[in-house]
């Protein structure tokens, strides 16, 4: 059994807060209701912080917490919702691990986005995040298309090893 320090708590409140309001905000369809629901996913996690049996699976528990939250919500507000929008539980709880991974990933490569140099992290936001052709970055950057596609291998490297640990 592990203990979570306060500090750890903090960094993940912060680094897990907005994505689990957005997770949330899919099923019970209300954005304060979703953030209610969060900070009650975190108080749950704080009071279970002296018994976790592994650190890893922190952000894993947190959405299990909000996803069984959510589900509580709509049973206690059914008269708000009309039959369509009850959620597929089958469906959700088969959803909600690749939603575990997709939120896991996606944190990985903005933290890796984060680490880039900041020309190839500039290059690479405006290729993937904004979809301009190299053409169009070299023009916007004043340098060559082989510099844009050198800076967007070297980003991808750096991607490829943070997530699959290979070069």
């Amino acid at each position: 059994m592990e203990s979570l320090t306060d500090k750890e708590f903090e960094i993940l409140f912060k680094k897990y807060f907005v994505p689990l309001a957005a997770y949330c905000t899919r099923f019970v369809k209300d954005t304060e209701a979703a953030k209610d629901i969060v900070h009650k996913s975190f108080m749950n996690l704080w009071e279970k912080r002296t018994a976790l049996p592994d650190k890893k699976n922190i952000p894993a528990l947190l959405y299990k917490i909000a996803y069984n939250l959510s589900l509580n919500y709509i049973r206690d507000n059914k008269k708000f919702f009309s039959q369509e929008e009850y959620p597929n539980v089958e469906e959700e709880n088969s959803s909600a691990d690749e939603d575990i991974q997709a939120s896991q990933l996606e944190a990985a490569i903005v933290e890796t986005i984060k680490l880039m140099p900041a020309k190839s992290r500039e290059v690479f936001i405006m290729s993937r995040y904004e979809n301009l052709s190299n053409k169009s970055i070299a023009e916007k950057l004043e340098i060559s298309i082989k510099t844009v596609e050198a800076h967007i291998t070297n980003a991808l490297k750096m991607l490829r090893k943070k997530i699959y640990g290979t070069s």
